[in-house]
């Protein structure tokens, strides 16, 4: 009797946490070809404990990839602009659409004592985490593949206004031109990211170049379950190299304005998609 009333607990407990099937979600590829055409409609929304409906747009594996490629393009431009040093007045080089190599050079003037060089990287690192966190304040709650107008809209709408600073800044020579275009970096990756499970990630390229690698080697010994990820996260870093190869042209011949392109794109963007649902 004392062993079934210790046991009866555990065995409740037990069933509590095995989750019911319905809820497993298939991985993203799977998604992405379950997709239904470029379509407007309306996805239910819980908000404490009161429920609402809005619309949402519906990408399919085609407008993601697109989507995706165009950002990664204009990403790839906006971080040759700030990694070529020609907008800084002491031809700094610094990227925006990442910051691993930042939180090594921050250490570094931590070790080196060069308090100038660490708090330039924290500022970096600091500018790319908040645009993160104005996306999830903006979309706390994304669901995969589907753009929610009210939501994401406004997201790319302050990351062309925050280009626009940014090439303000960089017109007169001011350093922090490069802290405002990474969070609108910031706020890129993390709406790309949170509604495509990481599929589409438009800003920073290690994890991709890793993946690109592994997923090769699986091919390569036959295994081709992730072959169309390979696919897209190739299509994903060759625009993001395109960005990158015209960014320095363009920046020299419109200095600071150069970057006023990008705040043009993500205007379009979020104009295309606030009327689109």
């Amino acid at each position: 009797a004392g062993s079934s009333s210790v046991n009866a607990p555990v065995v409740g407990i037990h069933k509590q946490l095995v989750p019911p099937t319905s809820n497993v979600r298939p991985p993203p590829s799977r998604i992405l070809q379950q997709q239904p055409p470029f379509v407007s409609t309306t996805v239910s929304t819980r908000g404490g404990s009161s429920c609402s409906s809005e619309k949402s747009i519906t990408l399919t594996k085609k407008y993601a990839l697109l989507f995706g490629m165009l950002l990664a393009m204009n990403s790839g431009y906006v971080n040759g602009i700030c990694l070529s040093g020609l907008l800084a007045h002491d031809h700094t080089k610094q990227a925006a659409a990442a910051v691993t190599g930042a939180w090594t050079n921050s250490a570094l003037g931590v070790a080196t004592g060069d308090n100038q060089q660490f708090l330039f990287n924290a500022k970096c690192i600091l500018s790319y985490v908040t645009g993160s966190v104005i996306a999830g304040v903006l979309n706390p709650n994304p669901v995969l593949f589907q753009v929610a107008p009210s939501r994401v809209g406004p997201a790319f709408g302050i990351g062309s206004v925050l280009l626009y600073f940014s090439s303000t800044l960089a017109k007169n020579d001011n350093m922090k031109f490069i802290y405002l275009a990474a969070i609108a970096n910031g706020i890129q990756n993390s709406v790309t990211s949170s509604i495509t499970a990481n599929l589409v990630r438009t800003t920073h390229f290690s994890g991709i170049s890793s993946d690109i690698g592994t997923f090769l080697g699986q091919v390569l010994r036959g295994n081709t379950q992730n072959l169309m990820k390979l696919k897209v996260f190739c299509l994903l870093a060759s625009s993001f190299w395109i960005g990158g190869l015209i960014s320095y042209s363009l920046a020299v011949k419109f200095s600071a304005m150069s970057l006023l392109f990008s705040a043009g794109i993500y205007l379009a963007i979020a104009l295309a998609i606030t009327t689109a649902a």
